[in-house]
């Protein structure tokens, strides 16, 4: 869990940034986050201790799939706002939740999909937003000698 502040020149950055120029997110003081900025929560929650949950750690094993993040590809991300976009000057806080570990075969073999949800809610305890995320770790492959 972790603070995220709302900054109205990192709205500008990242809008900048994404080819998102839109007059609303350069210009407006109190300007709304473009629906993909939640992504930049990795600058402020590690979210990466999802995978050292013991219940993430015996989903995988459970498949024979070692949760090592070197062999960790991210595969989607889905945003679900409730109410209005969030907006500059704003704070939230964020939560971490495991969805689901499952098994998934591939041409080169196993990979275990580990489903997660990120939470950001306001000063007033509102749930503000979601951001689904699917990864996947991918089996070591015996290279022959």
């Amino acid at each position: 869990m972790a603070e995220m502040p709302i900054e109205r020149g990192k709205i500008r950055e990242y809008a900048l940034a994404t080819g998102a120029v839109h007059a609303d997110y350069m210009d407006d003081t109190s300007a709304p986050v473009p629906p993909t900025f939640l992504s930049t929560v990795v600058f402020w929650d590690d979210l990466s201790r999802i995978f050292d949950l013991p219940e993430t750690r015996a989903g995988c094993e459970a498949i024979g799939v070692v949760p090592d993040v070197r062999r960790l590809l991210s595969l989607e991300q889905e945003y679900e706002f409730h109410g209005e976009l969030l907006h500059a000057g704003e704070t939230v806080t964020t939560g971490l939740r495991l969805d689901s570990v499952e098994q998934k075969k591939g041409k080169s073999g196993s990979m275990a999909l580990v489903r997660f949800t990120v939470t950001f809610t306001d000063c007033a305890g509102q749930l503000r937003a979601e951001c689904h995320y699917t990864s996947a770790f991918l089996a070591a492959v015996e290279v022959p000698a």
